[in-house]
């Protein structure tokens, strides 16, 4: 990485594992994801995330039906860093949770929740294709986004490289990507990606 190149932060979401929690620390990984949606077959309940151990790694709640005070209750609980908020939550949402707390979710093409998203502050708006869709986007439209930003969406070694020739973000989050099936992460691809950044 060149001195003139920011730093790209690493998200990995849909830990379910203390191993792969370990994993991630272990190759420098900034953020581990937890999916608190029942449907997820990622899933996992706020007791079992209080359970494990992410030291280095920023902690990420992933909400999509939760209410403010639970989303409150589940980030004291599971010992969060950051509400990754998917469900179309309020701008009351965002600031009763303070914003440099929240990671805030845009499926590009809703314009009307972009006017939304990038009009509250919050510590990163999160670019995804859809909920666990696990396709990617045009990335194009993101060339001129001027806040922080993560990019979400399909992502793997093989098409992170063309992400990063069409835009700049501040990180990226892979899931399925680093699996070898649902809720189980391959450390040998989340370091084969940590190495592209």
């Amino acid at each position: 990485m060149g001195a003139d190149k920011q730093k790209i932060l690493l998200k990995v979401c849909g830990i379910t594992r203390q191993e792969d929690a370990t994993a991630c620390e272990q190759l420098g990984v900034d953020f581990c994801g937890f999916v608190f949606h029942p449907a997820s077959p990622r899933y996992i309940t706020p007791q079992q995330v209080s359970l494990i151990q992410t030291s280095g790694c920023k902690r990420v709640g992933v909400f999509t039906t939760h209410n403010v005070q639970e989303i409150a209750d589940i980030m004291i609980l599971a010992k969060l860093d950051y509400a990754q908020l998917h469900g179309r939550q309020e701008d009351a949402v965002v600031e009763a949770l303070g914003g440099h707390r929240v990671i805030r979710v845009l499926f590009p093409g809703e314009a009307p929740l972009l006017s939304v998203t990038l009009g509250t502050e919050v510590a990163y708006t999160l670019f995804d294709s859809g909920y666990g869709t696990g396709k990617t986007f045009d990335w194009k439209i993101l060339e001129s986004v001027k806040r922080p930003f993560i990019v979400a969406g399909g992502l793997n070694a093989q098409n992170i490289p063309d992400l990063l020739k069409v835009c700049r973000p501040d990180g990226v989050d892979v899931n399925s990507g680093v699996e070898v099936a649902p809720g189980i992460k391959s450390a040998e691809r989340i370091k084969e990606i940590k190495e592209l950044l």
